[in-house]
């Protein structure tokens, strides 16, 4: 009977012999996908992994990716020291290339290095094979440089037979230098044939696995979508560098005459604030993708994307990003990567960004406003925590046309936006965007350093380690038996100096210290700077944390309204109850 549960395998698993794979590599039938970085393994990566064959132990599984007929249209190369071949390559490398390369440096002829093994560390006392827990593999593989500066020649056949070393490049020419090391090393028959024998045995439990043992190869259908191919290796490669779509789209679009990774580098060398931000390059296919097909999910990008959008779109795209992030840095408070709200936000923006541009001054302005009103907006109403590339393609559908005519329906942020201060006064610091949106604000609004007065800039930030810190510190309100240290609005953006001085004490005394070193008048400007009621009334200087989380909340709403040009619905406090008469 056959179950639901016996269907066709998705992908073929086999075992490949070092020797074939090798092969492989060496007629160019296997080779990397073009997006693959370079061989990075140093020299005790590949001894050990020697080791491991040797003994036999398990070394993990190859992912390979079939290819079509030889026509791919993927940009492929060859494997470090490989030969160069014509024609495309049957397969493609999506896992296992640091294996492999090092495995063809250190068993062919083709690289600088030479790996050799002494033979005679396989053996006991009595001359029987070691197990391999008894070898000494730091003894017995080593490594030199061809043509370094040493006191010997690695390739003077004398030195190797004194050594007993024998280079695993020439395994398959072990029997001819057996036979002359143990001619050098004894005239005696008898000894010989004992030797022999021995240094065929350590061959046989050690050498001939470099030939013979077989990798679990797991190969792709040609047929195997891209974004399956791009999920597939981004996991393969979450404990290293990350490789995913756009070097995936790099490789695509080489044979179109788009190098993707020389318009990014462009682009970095151009603008500086994209390296200041961390963009990631993939941000900016994504914003061609909208300005193309509507659409910023990756299935689209990677599906629909042709190098004639790239051609056309890409300047655009760059400027976009650069412009957007400039504005959010000098205008709105976001002077590095940690308070920018979510950076997917900037797709849509970017995408928009050319139409605005080719606006007259007067509509240009107005524009501007309402696309800084829209980010705002999906600040506050956290529209980007979940579903953000589909969140991008609907509201770029509705900013491009509304940012050029106020008119027009906006994107549902700004159009539904709908915002508690309830939600202010109970958020944690845990609410990422909404804290990061909070401290954007107080720098949009002129916050200063705590230490020296100073508007907040993004060197003076770097410089003084000015970063969220409480107010109310955490020590002090667990020792008063208070809770509430991590609310949002018990932090402010102050620099590592005065949050020393700050420490465990309460407000009122060292605010206390602040008013002696700079006077009254200049301390409530540097704390209202930041949103901080410094009034009688405000809790702060009476060390009454409750009265200083409402007074602070109708300081940061004041704000948020400004930038979102929308009211936000206030809190109601309860009355305080007073004690009945005895």
């Amino acid at each position: 009977m056959t179950s639901a549960y016996t269907a066709d395998p998705v992908f073929e698993a086999t075992s490949k012999q070092i020797a074939y794979l090798l092969q492989q590599i060496d007629h160019g039938s296997v080779a990397l996908p073009d997006f693959q970085r370079s061989f990075v393994w140093e020299t005790r990566r590949t001894l050990e992994l020697l080791r491991s064959v040797m003994s036999r132990f398990p070394t993990g599984t190859l992912l390979f990716w079939r290819q079509s007929d030889g026509s791919s249209d993927f940009a492929e190369r060859q494997f470090e020291d490989a030969p160069v071949r014509e024609g495309k390559a049957d397969e493609l490398v999506l896992d296992g290339q640091q294996r492999l390369t090092a495995l063809y440096r250190a068993l062919t002829p083709a690289s600088d290095e030479m790996y050799f093994v002494r033979l005679e560390e396989f053996l006991g006392e009595n001359g029987d094979v070691k197990a391999a827990h008894e070898v000494d593999f730091e003894r017995a593989l080593f490594c030199v440089e061809r043509g370094g500066k040493m006191a010997f020649d690695p390739n003077d056949t004398i030195w190797q037979f004194d050594e007993g070393a024998f280079l695993l490049s020439d395994l398959d020419a072990f029997d001819e230098w057996l036979d002359r090391f143990a001619r050098h090393r004894t005239d005696d028959v008898d000894e010989e044939r004992v030797l022999k024998k021995s240094m065929r045995d350590v061959r046989n439990a050690y050498l001939v696995p470099l030939r013979s043992y077989g990798f679990p190869v797991v190969s792709l259908p040609s047929s195997t979508p891209l974004e399956a191919v791009c999920n597939i290796f981004e996991s393969l490669n979450r404990s290293g560098r990350m490789l995913g779509a756009f070097e995936l789209l790099t490789a695509r679009f080489y044979p179109g005459n788009v190098n993707l990774r020389e318009l990014w580098a462009g682009a970095v060398d151009q603008y500086e604030v994209l390296q200041e931000f961390g963009v990631d390059p993939y941000d900016l296919l994504q914003v061609i993708s909208l300005r193309v097909n509507n659409s910023a999910q990756r299935s689209d990008v990677l599906a629909k994307l042709e190098p004639l959008d790239i051609r056309e779109h890409w300047s655009q795209a760059v400027s976009g990003v650069s412009a957007v992030l400039d504005l959010l840095k000098t205008e709105h408070g976001v002077l590095q990567r940690r308070w920018l709200s979510y950076g997917m936000i900037l797709v849509p923006m970017a995408a928009v960004w050319s139409e605005i541009r080719a606006l007259k001054p007067l509509p240009r302005g107005q524009a501007l406003e309402r696309l800084f009103q829209y980010y705002w907006c999906s600040t506050f109403m956290s529209d980007y925590d979940q579903g953000a590339n589909s969140q991008a393609g609907a509201d770029y559908i509705l900013l491009k046309n509304w940012v050029k005519d106020g008119s027009a329906r906006a994107p549902g942020a700004v159009a539904g936006f709908h915002f508690d201060e309830a939600v202010l006064q109970s958020a944690s610091v845990r609410r990422k965007s909404l804290h990061a949106g909070v401290m954007a604000l107080t720098i949009r609004a002129g916050a200063k350093d705590f230490h020296s007065a100073q508007a907040l800039t993004t060197a003076r930030m770097v410089e003084k380690k000015i970063d969220s810190h409480h107010i109310f510190p955490k020590a002090y309100l667990t020792s008063q038996a208070m809770a509430g240290s991590e609310l949002l609005l018990n932090r402010a953006l102050i620099d590592s100096e005065t949050n020393k001085i700050i420490g465990k004490r309460s407000p009122s005394d060292y605010l206390e210290i602040m008013r002696s070193s700079y006077g009254e008048e200049k301390m409530s400007e540097v704390l209202e700077s930041h949103a901080i009621p410094a009034d009688a009334d405000s809790g702060l200087l009476t060390n009454n944390f409750d009265d200083f989380i409402y007074s602070r909340s109708e300081a940061v709403v004041a704000l948020m309204e400004a930038a979102t040009g929308k009211t936000v619905d206030r809190a109601v406090r309860e009355p305080a109850v007073a004690p009945k008469a005895s």
